[in-house]
């Protein structure tokens, strides 16, 4: 069965691009009916943030991307914080010192500094600075038990290290650029990349599917997996996501946090849908997708190599697309919450006619507001909208004026009949276009351009409509009717 992970650091919040692994991770399991677990890497104590880990999965919670084991709900190979498997870690790092796959290290931190600052530590090399591999295991034991502090490291051979990569194909690291490196620290405390391995294979993960930037990390691991006898699992580094300045999508590069993308209203389909498109594709030019659609198209072979780009438009426009699939009803119960009822205070059918008027103009749910403005704006607009049409002439009120009277026939109040009866006044009126819909709208909105006019009087209602059109007050002029 395929098993994945993501493990996210507690050290803030969850931006694209941590999701965006998340993403893959989560559609690729699914694809093929696997479990899907999230794993907290928190043993950075100092950066670890109070209720980033309870945001991170609030996040992906809301992204949709359900888990099957955490630190939330438990599962069979827990516990699933990884600060609290560091005696596992300490029990596996001992058992390779046992096998004599890890030497003990006594170079001290400042040694090793000095090391580096002569100018000997920008190629690695492989062995240890110090030469403590070549120290006999007696003298070993004996400074150990006179409390001199020891790192556990790992011998890289001086060979080419090669790893199978399911986007990349065969990657491959010599081990002199590699060089022996630290698995347990002089405080008992494992470092990443043996934490990692032990986990994995503790937790049968099948599949790690990560960023391009954990690359560097892979033959080190993988010499980890062979040394404890474990099968590696299949590695996917996904292609490397990049912003505008083409430099790597982060949190220092100013990546959108998803949080920020949940208040604007992106809805999480669509943000799915995206960050998929960043580095996959369905084959075909399809790039609006279910999220059904995508658990089942999803696999490793259609993902590039190339970098992808970030486009914050191109999520725009897939976002409006997926807003554009919504019912009615569904779309008003989602924009509800972003609705600011202080300056839009509709309810039931009042609600439901604006948002179907301005529907085709959202973008995000959070655009709701600014939208529906076009509809109900300030009265000071809607007085300089009627000036507009006073300053105009006499034939723009005249056209306002034949309007409202067509209107006001009506027996019922629907989008559609509404607006042709407005075609059809002015037909009569012998204007058309421009002439025809600015005065209108005008009045209407206190703008020249806007949603569908029919749409537009169905929303406003028959009182409001009227006593909008009435406010050029033509039968201040004597005008009243003529427009027949």
């Amino acid at each position: 069965m395929v098993r994945t992970r993501f493990a996210p650091s507690p050290t803030g919040q969850l931006h694209l691009g941590n999701l965006r692994v998340a993403v893959f991770n989560h559609l690729f399991t699914r694809h093929h009916g696997g479990t899907f677990v999230i794993r907290v890497e928190d043993t950075d104590r100092e950066r670890n943030v109070p209720g980033a880990l309870e945001a991170i999965l609030e996040d992906l919670a809301w992204a949709g991307l359900h888990w099957d084991e955490g630190p939330d709900r438990g599962g069979p190979f827990g516990p699933y914080l990884q600060s609290q498997r560091e005696e596992r870690h300490r029990e596996a790092a001992l058992e390779l010192l046992r096998a004599g796959k890890v030497y003990r290290c006594f170079c001290s931190d400042a040694f090793l500094s000095a090391v580096r600052e002569e100018g000997e530590g920008g190629a690695p090399g492989t062995g240890c600075p110090g030469a403590c591999q070549q120290l006999d295991p007696a003298e070993s034991e004996r400074r150990v038990g006179d409390g001199d502090a020891a790192t556990l490291r790992f011998p890289v051979p001086a060979e080419r290290i090669r790893v199978e990569d399911a986007v990349r194909g065969e990657v491959g690291f010599h081990g002199h650029d590699i060089g022996d490196f630290v698995i347990l620290r002089a405080d008992g405390r494992s470092t990443y990349n043996f934490a990692v391995v032990v986990d994995d294979i503790d937790m049968e993960i099948t599949h790690v599917i990560r960023g391009a930037g954990h690359l560097s990390n892979t033959p080190k691991q993988a010499l980890l997996f062979d040394a404890l006898g474990a099968r590696r699992p299949v590695f996917a580094h996904l292609p490397m996501v990049l912003g505008d300045n083409r430099k790597k999508l982060s949190k220092r590069e100013g990546a959108a946090g998803v949080a920020e993308l949940r208040a604007h209203g992106y809805p999480p389909d669509a943000v799915v849908n995206y960050l998929s498109l960043l580095g996959w594709s369905p084959g075909d030019d399809r790039e609006v997708l279910s999220r059904e659609e995508l658990e089942s198209e999803l696999s490793l072979e259609r993902v590039g190599a190339s970098d992808a780009v970030f486009d914050l438009e191109k999520l725009r426009w897939i976002s409006a697309q997926h807003l554009a699939r919504l019912s009615l009803d569904a779309l008003v119960a989602a924009v509800e919450p972003f609705l600011d009822r202080t300056k839009f205070p509709l309810e039931g059918q009042d609600l439901r006619r604006g948002v179907e008027a301005i529907r085709t103009r959202l973008h995000t749910l959070g655009e709701v507001n600014e939208h529906l403005e076009l509809l109900f704006p300030e009265a000071s607009a809607l007085a300089a909208g009627v000036e507009e049409v006073r300053g105009e002439g006499l034939e723009a009120m005249r056209v306002v004026a034949g309007v409202r009277e067509a209107l006001a026939r009506l027996p019922t109040w629907e989008a559609e009949p509404l607006a042709q009866t407005v075609r059809d006044a002015g037909k009569a009126l012998g204007a058309r276009g421009p002439a025809l819909f600015h005065p209108v709208r005008l009045a209407l909105c206190g703008a020249r351009s806007g949603p569908d006019l029919g749409l537009v009087l169905a929303a406003l209602g028959r009182d409001r409509t009227l006593e909008r059109l009435g406010a050029s007050r033509l039968t201040d002029l004597g005008l009243d009717g003529v427009w027949v």
